[in-house]
């Protein structure tokens, strides 16, 4: 029960605080409120789903692991474990672009037209879970412990409410997108412009995409979404990925990356 506070206290004092700020300095679309709702409903649907399943496996497997440090090390161990997981999220994002099978489940995320807060929160419950399953045996490997997943997580969760929002950060940007995945970069990430595909997947440190070269930025208008995906209901969400083909590629002409 405390652990599931942890979980919920962050995250949801930091959805109100940035839906807030949307509504006072962003022009809100028609039907914001049901598509928030809708997209915070899915969430919810897969977090009672994984709390109860995965969610409780991921931190058995690693409380089981050999591999402990010893306490003089725990805080060291403690700071790679979260680099690591932050790299692995970045390895999986791009994994669910280039594999047609999952980039059926990940397109639930992407057919989001109108980007805000909310769609940190609208993934299909197939992704998450084949995600959790594929970290597994880096959680026993590196043996994280609990703490660490929890932080890494609250961490994860508010960084991407943060990158989905549609709040402008301005000019500082620019110093947040040095450590962060910020709104501009990852707004460029959800744009139907063929040649931004393939760009930004970092969740929470940026410096992933500046070191395998996926880092771009553009100063010219965006359009969020994808062709033909019709995600106006619950249902229509939990069954896109029937519907859904092959991952959308970079045209010929991309532009190389944007370097700062």
């Amino acid at each position: 029960m405390e652990e599931t506070f942890y979980r919920l206290a962050p995250a949801s004092l930091w959805l109100a605080i940035l839906w807030l700020a949307e509504s006072f300095v962003v022009v809100s679309p028609p039907g914001r409120w049901q598509h928030g709702l809708r997209n915070l409903g899915l969430a919810g649907i897969n977090g009672l789903f994984l709390f109860f399943t995965l969610g409780g496996v991921s931190v058995w497997i690693a409380s089981v692991s050999p591999f402990a440090p010893a306490s003089a090390w725990a805080i060291p161990h403690a700071v790679v474990c979260f680099v690591v997981l932050d790299l692995f999220s970045y390895g999986w994002h791009r994994l669910n672009h280039a594999v047609p099978m999952l980039w059926r489940l990940h397109s639930v995320h992407h057919s989001d037209e109108h980007m805000d807060v909310t769609t940190a929160g609208r993934f299909h419950a197939g992704e998450l879970a084949v995600g959790a399953l594929l970290r597994l045996p880096l959680l026993y490997c590196m043996a994280v412990s609990a703490t660490t997943l929890l932080a890494y997580e609250t961490v994860l969760v508010l960084v991407s409410m943060l990158h989905h929002s549609s709040i402008s950060l301005g000019r500082w940007d620019r110093s947040f997108r040095m450590l962060i995945s910020t709104p501009a970069m990852h707004s460029i990430h959800h744009s139907r412009n063929p040649s931004h595909f393939g760009s930004n997947f970092s969740s929470v440190f940026s410096v992933w995409d500046r070191i395998f070269a996926t880092f771009q930025l553009t100063n010219g208008p965006i359009s969020h979404g994808l062709e033909n995906a019709d995600g106006k209901s619950l249902r229509s969400l939990i069954t896109m990925p029937l519907n859904q083909t092959t991952p959308p590629r970079p045209t010929s002409n991309t532009p190389a990356k944007s370097r700062e």
